[in-house]
């Protein structure tokens, strides 16, 4: 089926593809000559060789878990089995490639989704706190959805926010206790307006959100008491939305990298836990999102005193894919643009039929098979939904009108990513509508290496990391200086 699909979408490319251009044409001269992109190269025997480990490492992992763990969920027998298979497997070569391809070859998505949760699980968490920099505020709050719901229905509907603001105003009144006023969106009559301990059963209506800050915050974590700002300057916010394929992960072992960028930023980060595909699909958790934005341009000021001068949005992965979305959404919806977007590997088409030459790469990639996008997608868009023509669900649809209207974009590729020709099809649009927008493509590394500056992971991963500190710097300092445009 792959085969039949890469030679059918081969032959169907649109002409006008940049990647159908020679390397002569205009739009690959203007990427190089006027510093839209940069390429890495990290070619070193060291790292071939320490890149060669990690895919065996991961493909030991992936049969083990095929093997060890169940279909409902994660358990301590099934994470120490998993352990003990893996090490059989990384031992034996030929019976950890027969294992891996024949679960590549038909993935169970909830296995699938299993062996990403268990680099995130209960299991490894003591694992994570020692690999992991130290930080001063680590809090989680869940945080109540101020704004109706997007629904399949809704989320395309051309009206700007005030439609969601004032639409069945009483209902949004009676369940969250809110209001439009005439100084913005404030919440009356139902406090707390977060919570700081999960609920069990947690009600329906609330996004959880981890705050990480190198600094104590002026706050006691008592939604709604007044508190002392006096001296205190938090201005510079990170909008963090992790990856994991829509299915698996959560905010906790993307601190690794998050935690850099609070310390080395000074910065508070704002990191969104939303919902997982196949129990949520599009549009809940575009929904969870941009409910947890909302909250946090509406209310993070008044509790926890930040000022919101300069607030970025970061992703990776798939939540590149949803801070993209996020950034159109706030467009479309006429309210506070974020200002700037800083994605990783993003998944910005997910469209079954779409081909780019990358995906060549997913024959044989050991995070990213064919067979595991497909598990994704499938988890991710319901049936009535249309990935080939909804830009929210795969942005690379997004018009030019929109694009002129996007913040400073920094966009991070592997050149070893069936994910990466969407970046650069991106970014040739950027730069033919001169937006200010930079793209680094490492050239040698996999799929997720922001999460792999880690201990035994890619040393070389921590270049890309030094990186995003310095494009953060950068676009808070466009805003400080009042040279954004």
């Amino acid at each position: 089926m792959l085969v039949s699909f890469i030679i059918g979408g081969a032959m169907k490319a649109d002409g006008s593809d940049v990647f159908y251009k020679p390397s002569c044409s205009d739009d690959w001269k203007r990427l190089y000559s006027e510093n839209y992109l940069e390429v890495v190269h990290t070619a070193s025997k060291s790292f071939e060789k320490k890149y060669q480990e990690l895919a065996e490492d991961m493909l030991a992992l992936s049969a083990a878990a095929s093997t060890g763990l169940n279909d409902s969920g994660l358990s301590l027998g099934g994470a120490i089995k998993t352990g003990f298979n893996t090490l059989f497997y990384k031992l034996f070569s030929s019976q950890r490639k027969k294992q891996a391809e024949l679960f590549f070859s038909n993935p169970n998505p909830q296995k699938a989704a299993n062996i990403l949760n268990l680099l995130d699980s209960k299991y490894t968490k003591g694992i994570l706190k020692l690999i992991m920099p130290s930080i001063e505020v680590n809090k989680r709050i869940y945080v109540p959805k101020l704004l109706p719901v997007l629904t399949v229905e809704n989320v395309l509907s051309e009206r700007d926010l005030s439609y969601f603001l004032k639409e069945d105003s009483k209902s949004t009144e009676d369940s969250s206790g809110s209001k439009l006023t005439e100084d913005g969106f404030d919440i009356v009559d139902k406090p707390p307006t977060y919570l700081t301990k999960k609920v069990k059963p947690m009600p329906e209506g609330y996004v959880k959100i981890r705050i990480l800050s190198p600094h104590k915050l002026p706050s006691d974590w008592n939604p709604g008491k007044k508190i002392d700002t006096k001296g205190m300057k938090f201005d510079r916010i990170i909008v963090d939305i992790h990856g994991g394929g829509f299915i698996a992960t959560s905010t906790r072992c993307h601190q690794t990298y998050l935690r850099k960028w609070a310390t080395k930023c000074n910065a508070v980060v704002f990191a969104i836990d939303y919902k997982l595909a196949p129990e949520a699909q599009y549009p809940v958790l575009l929904d969870e999102v941009w409910q947890a934005y909302f909250w946090i341009i509406t209310q993070a000021e008044k509790e926890f005193k930040v000022k919101l001068k300069t607030v970025i949005v970061a992703g990776d992965s798939a939540g590149g894919n949803l801070a993209i979305a996020l950034t159109l959404f706030a467009i479309r919806s006429n309210f506070r643009v974020p200002d700037g977007i800083l994605a990783a590997y993003p998944a910005l088409n997910l469209s079954i039929n779409a081909f780019t030459p990358s995906l060549l790469a997913s024959m044989d990639d050991f995070i990213l098979r064919y067979s595991f996008l497909n598990v994704c997608i499938n988890y991710y868009v319901p049936p009535e939904a249309d990935s080939a023509k909804d830009p929210y669900i795969s942005p690379t649809l997004v018009t030019d009108d929109d694009l002129r209207r996007f913040p400073p974009v920094r966009l991070m590729v592997a050149g070893r990513d069936p994910l990466r020709d969407e970046s650069f099809r991106l970014l040739c649009r950027l730069a033919r509508l001169k937006k200010d927008a930079k793209m680094v493509e490492y050239r040698n590394f996999p799929h997720a290496f922001w999460n792999l500056d880690i201990v035994f992971g890619l040393k070389e991963a921590k270049f890309a990391t030094q990186k995003t500190i310095e494009w953060l710097h950068e676009l808070f300092r466009m805003y400080e200086e009042g040279d954004a445009n």
